[in-house]
């Protein structure tokens, strides 16, 4: 079997016993015939290094009803993905670059409900994106989103980009995703891969493969529904004076996650969505966050 150089890079990286355990890292060939041992392995999440170029969706098998996210400076925006997922919970890219972005794309997701994070907007806060990737199940990294500095290849041409520690950050946010199954690392020489980039790979899949082995996972959602929510969760109400209306907030005194409820007027009832610290200063400030105007027009609207 011919060897790969970012599983033998993430091999020689020290890994908690608990996070090697539940990440198995494997090809795209190995992770499609290893269907039956997945079902079988509820708490598995696969690291699956898929080589240069975007996976076969097809042939992933990724089911219905899930979340998911595409790490991505949004240059060859794989449009089989969103055909794919146009039907799903939730989609959301992270990283674009807009000026790599074409404009029919981006009005395609928004008019699916589809979230989307500037470089720009998710570096001046890295904590941004983790809403966005905290109950996604599958996620689609394009390493070629690294600037070509921190990621030197033939393939990867952009002078700008994450710098590899950021890349990394965003790795751990993946793995604190509360349902997460698999992330796929495409955009990875597969011939002559040069040192640096398999070790950029390896250290990426290290920091997922460490959040989740260091991850607590929570649902208010399900708790709520349940009709009583557990002594981690406080609710905290900001009241718009001037206008009569409240915003609700659940914050976690676990991990510090922030939830807000968002009404669905035509089933008159309310969803939880995952939200940051500073949405809920925004409500705090009168400020509607637009985290809640873009669900409350998704929920209503589309």
């Amino acid at each position: 079997m011919e060897k790969n150089p970012v599983k033998d890079s993430y091999k020689k990286l020290y890994a908690l016993s608990k996070g090697m355990e539940r990440c198995v890292v494997s090809t795209l060939e190995e992770y499609v015939a290893s269907a039956s041992a997945r079902k079988k392995a509820k708490d598995r999440v696969d690291l699956v290094v898929c080589g240069e170029q975007f996976p076969d969706v097809s042939s992933l098998h990724l089911g219905k009803n899930f979340s998911s996210a595409l790490v991505s400076s949004g240059e060859n925006m794989p449009v089989e993905l969103i055909d794919a997922i146009k039907k799903q919970k939730n989609f959301c890219v992270i990283g674009l670059q807009k000026y790599l972005f074409l404009p029919d794309m981006d009005i395609a997701l928004s008019s699916c409900g589809f979230e989307t994070l500037n470089l720009g907007a998710l570096r001046d806060d890295m904590t941004a994106c983790e809403p966005l990737l905290r109950n996604v199940r599958y996620v689609f990294l394009d390493m070629n989103c690294i600037k070509h500095a921190d990621y030197p290849w033939s393939g990867n041409t952009n002078p700008n980009g994450f710098y590899s520690n950021e890349i990394c950050q965003i790795a751990r946010y993946i793995g604190f995703s509360c349902d997460l199954k698999a992330v796929f690392l495409y955009g990875i020489p597969e011939k002559r891969c040069p040192k640096v980039c398999a070790n950029m790979a390896a250290q990426t899949a290290w920091h997922i493969a460490d959040a989740v082995a260091n991850n607590i996972v929570e649902d208010p959602a399900s708790e709520k529904k349940k009709g009583k929510l557990s002594s981690q969760f406080e609710h905290r109400i900001v009241d718009f004076m001037s206008h009569g209306d409240t915003l609700t907030f659940i914050n976690s005194s676990v991990t510090g996650r922030w939830w807000m409820e968002v009404p669905v007027v035509k089933k008159n009832t309310t969803e939880l969505v995952p939200c940051s610290l500073s949405d809920y200063h925004n409500a705090m400030e009168s400020q509607v966050p637009i985290r809640w105007l873009f669900y409350y027009n998704k929920f209503n609207t589309l």
